[in-house]
């Protein structure tokens, strides 16, 4: 069944149902649809046609919500835009895309205006704030159309979505995405226990997959209830959980672990929460058992932008600090640098392939064929597979760090620093050394009114690491570099770390 087909389905099943909440708004499935398809045949009129790139660049809120599925109603490509990105990196994505219209708010629109060029060249702009209530304002599209022709038939096969890449790794790439892509996407979180019952808090950016992909439309889908709140408004997303007894969490580990520490100095009635999930980077065990003290269990899943989920903890079978296994009808294997299987216990590449995998790369044949080896999505990420079947994270293929010809995951020296009462956040990355290689160097920020010296956290390190794995300098942070979506950028770290370190001479 499509995706919009199953929307429908929903709207019958539980028309006076809540579809989505912000703050003390709701509406209900029939209004959700009612005004969606008046933004489809709005936009149509307007110019827009079946096929055209349409940017989005909205903070989370209801008109994000119904400017996606309106445009995915009339057939148009959705180019998500986070908001965290300057001109010139939105001026790549829109040039990339192709994008005919932009949909905007003005304090965002006014933030890139005089460094993203590309805007220039749109065919049409709309604004969700226009006092006029003009048809180039968001107010206008809602309204019901003076003609209410049939919307366009969707075929499964047709692109619904290119959605961009945090560009960690290299310069963004636009993740291709059909119809029959995210409708699989959104029915993966059935068997995660999203259904109808569920009342799902996003409180991630909604032009991420976890949010969009795997909450919202899945949401839609099951005929479940999604309370929206902006990224990093804890209080609110609080308040949220509390007054429409959220039920379902996902957020990244920084979000969870931001929203522990509000509740912690001004808490809220949470009693209502059932699971608690995250994703996008590894989470902390002591996170984890914080968290659960609070909230709920987390149970860390895993994903991408180009597939998602791939696996998770089920609440029943959870194991601290593993990516968990599979999800149905996800397959992951782990792959030598010949393209060989690995034996248990070893490190190797996740490979994977599903249904819900994407398209490919927009206008980009020679990174969609890199990305593929025989049918298999090449992640560039490390894991390992226990007896038991339990994946576990060991970080990406050029973070991963070798000290004389062991390799280190800079995630499980992280976990360990994690521990430590005094750090608030630790990045560990590679750094060049004449002898080993490289050595280990950890990045840290420590809790406010914390001190610590370096000697003490190599020392606290040392007992719960193997030797080779112990940091051999830390370096003390007010904070960490991070991407647009939040996650750590160890690659700006290394980069700082461009001369050899000092070491024995070599012989």
């Amino acid at each position: 069944m499509s995706l919009m087909a199953a929307f429908k389905n929903s709207v019958l099943r539980n028309p006076t149902k809540i579809a989505i909440a912000f703050g003390e708004q709701s509406w209900t499935y029939a209004e959700f649809d009612r005004l969606t398809d008046n933004i489809a045949r709005n936009i149509l009129t307007a110019g827009v046609e079946p096929g055209d790139r349409v940017a989005l660049h909205l903070q989370n809120g209801p008109d994000l919500a119904m400017g996606c599925i309106g445009c995915l109603k009339a057939g148009c490509i959705l180019v998500p835009i986070n908001t965290r990105l300057k001109g010139r990196e939105i001026d790549y994505i829109l040039r990339q895309s192709g994008s005919a219209f932009y949909v905007g708010q003005p304090d965002l629109y006014a933030g890139i205006n005089e460094t993203c060029p590309a805007l220039s060249a749109l065919h049409g702009r709309y604004f969700t704030e226009d006092t006029s209530g003009g048809m180039d304002s968001f107010v206008g599209l809602l309204r019901t159309p003076s003609h209410t022709e049939p919307l366009p038939v969707i075929e499964s096969d047709q692109v619904a979505a290119i959605m961009y890449t945090s560009g960690t790794t290299a310069r963004p790439k636009g993740v291709v995405h059909s119809h029959e892509s995210l409708a699989q996407t959104a029915r993966m979180m059935r068997h995660m226990h999203f259904d109808e019952d569920q009342v799902g808090l996003m409180m991630s950016s909604m032009t991420h997959m976890v949010a969009f992909g795997m909450l919202f439309l899945s949401a839609l889908q099951s005929g479940a209830t999604t309370v929206i709140t902006r990224p990093f408004e804890f209080q609110s997303s609080l308040d949220a959980i509390a007054r429409w007894r959220c039920t379902y969490i996902f957020g990244l580990p920084v979000l969870l672990k931001l929203l522990l520490e509000t509740q912690l100095s001004a808490p809220r009635d949470v009693t209502s929460g059932r699971f608690s999930f995250c994703g996008g980077d590894s989470v902390p065990p002591a996170l984890q058992e914080a968290f659960q003290r609070s909230f709920s269990p987390i149970c860390e899943a895993y994903g991408a932008t180009e597939i998602a989920p791939m696996s998770w903890n089920r609440p029943d079978e959870i194991r601290v600090g593993s990516i968990g296994k599979p999800c149905d009808e996800v397959e992951l294997r782990l792959v030598d640098s010949r393209g060989s299987d690995v034996e248990p216990g070893q490190i190797g590449e996740i490979y994977v392939r599903g249904p819900h995998l994407m398209k490919g790369y927009w206008q980009d044949p020679d990174a969609t064929t890199a990305a593929f080896d025989k049918g298999w999505f090449r992640t560039g990420d490390l894991g390992r597979q226990d007896a038991e079947g339990y994946y576990w994270f060991a970080g990406r293929k050029k973070e991963i760090i070798i000290r004389g010809g062991s390799n280190i995951s800079p995630q499980e020296v992280e976990a360990v620093l994690h521990e430590h009462p005094s750090v608030a956040e630790a990045a560990v990355v590679g750094h060049p050394h004449v002898i080993w290689g490289e050595s280990v160097v950890a990045h840290v920020v420590l809790l406010p009114g914390h001190h610590l010296e370096e000697t003490e956290l190599i020392a606290f390190a040392r007992e719960r690491l193997a030797e080779y794995k112990v940091p051999e300098t830390v370096v003390f942070r007010s904070d960490l570099p991070k991407s647009p979506t939040g996650k750590i950028q160890r690659r700006e770290l290394h980069e700082e770390q461009q001369a050899p370190a000092a070491g024995f001479a070599a012989v």
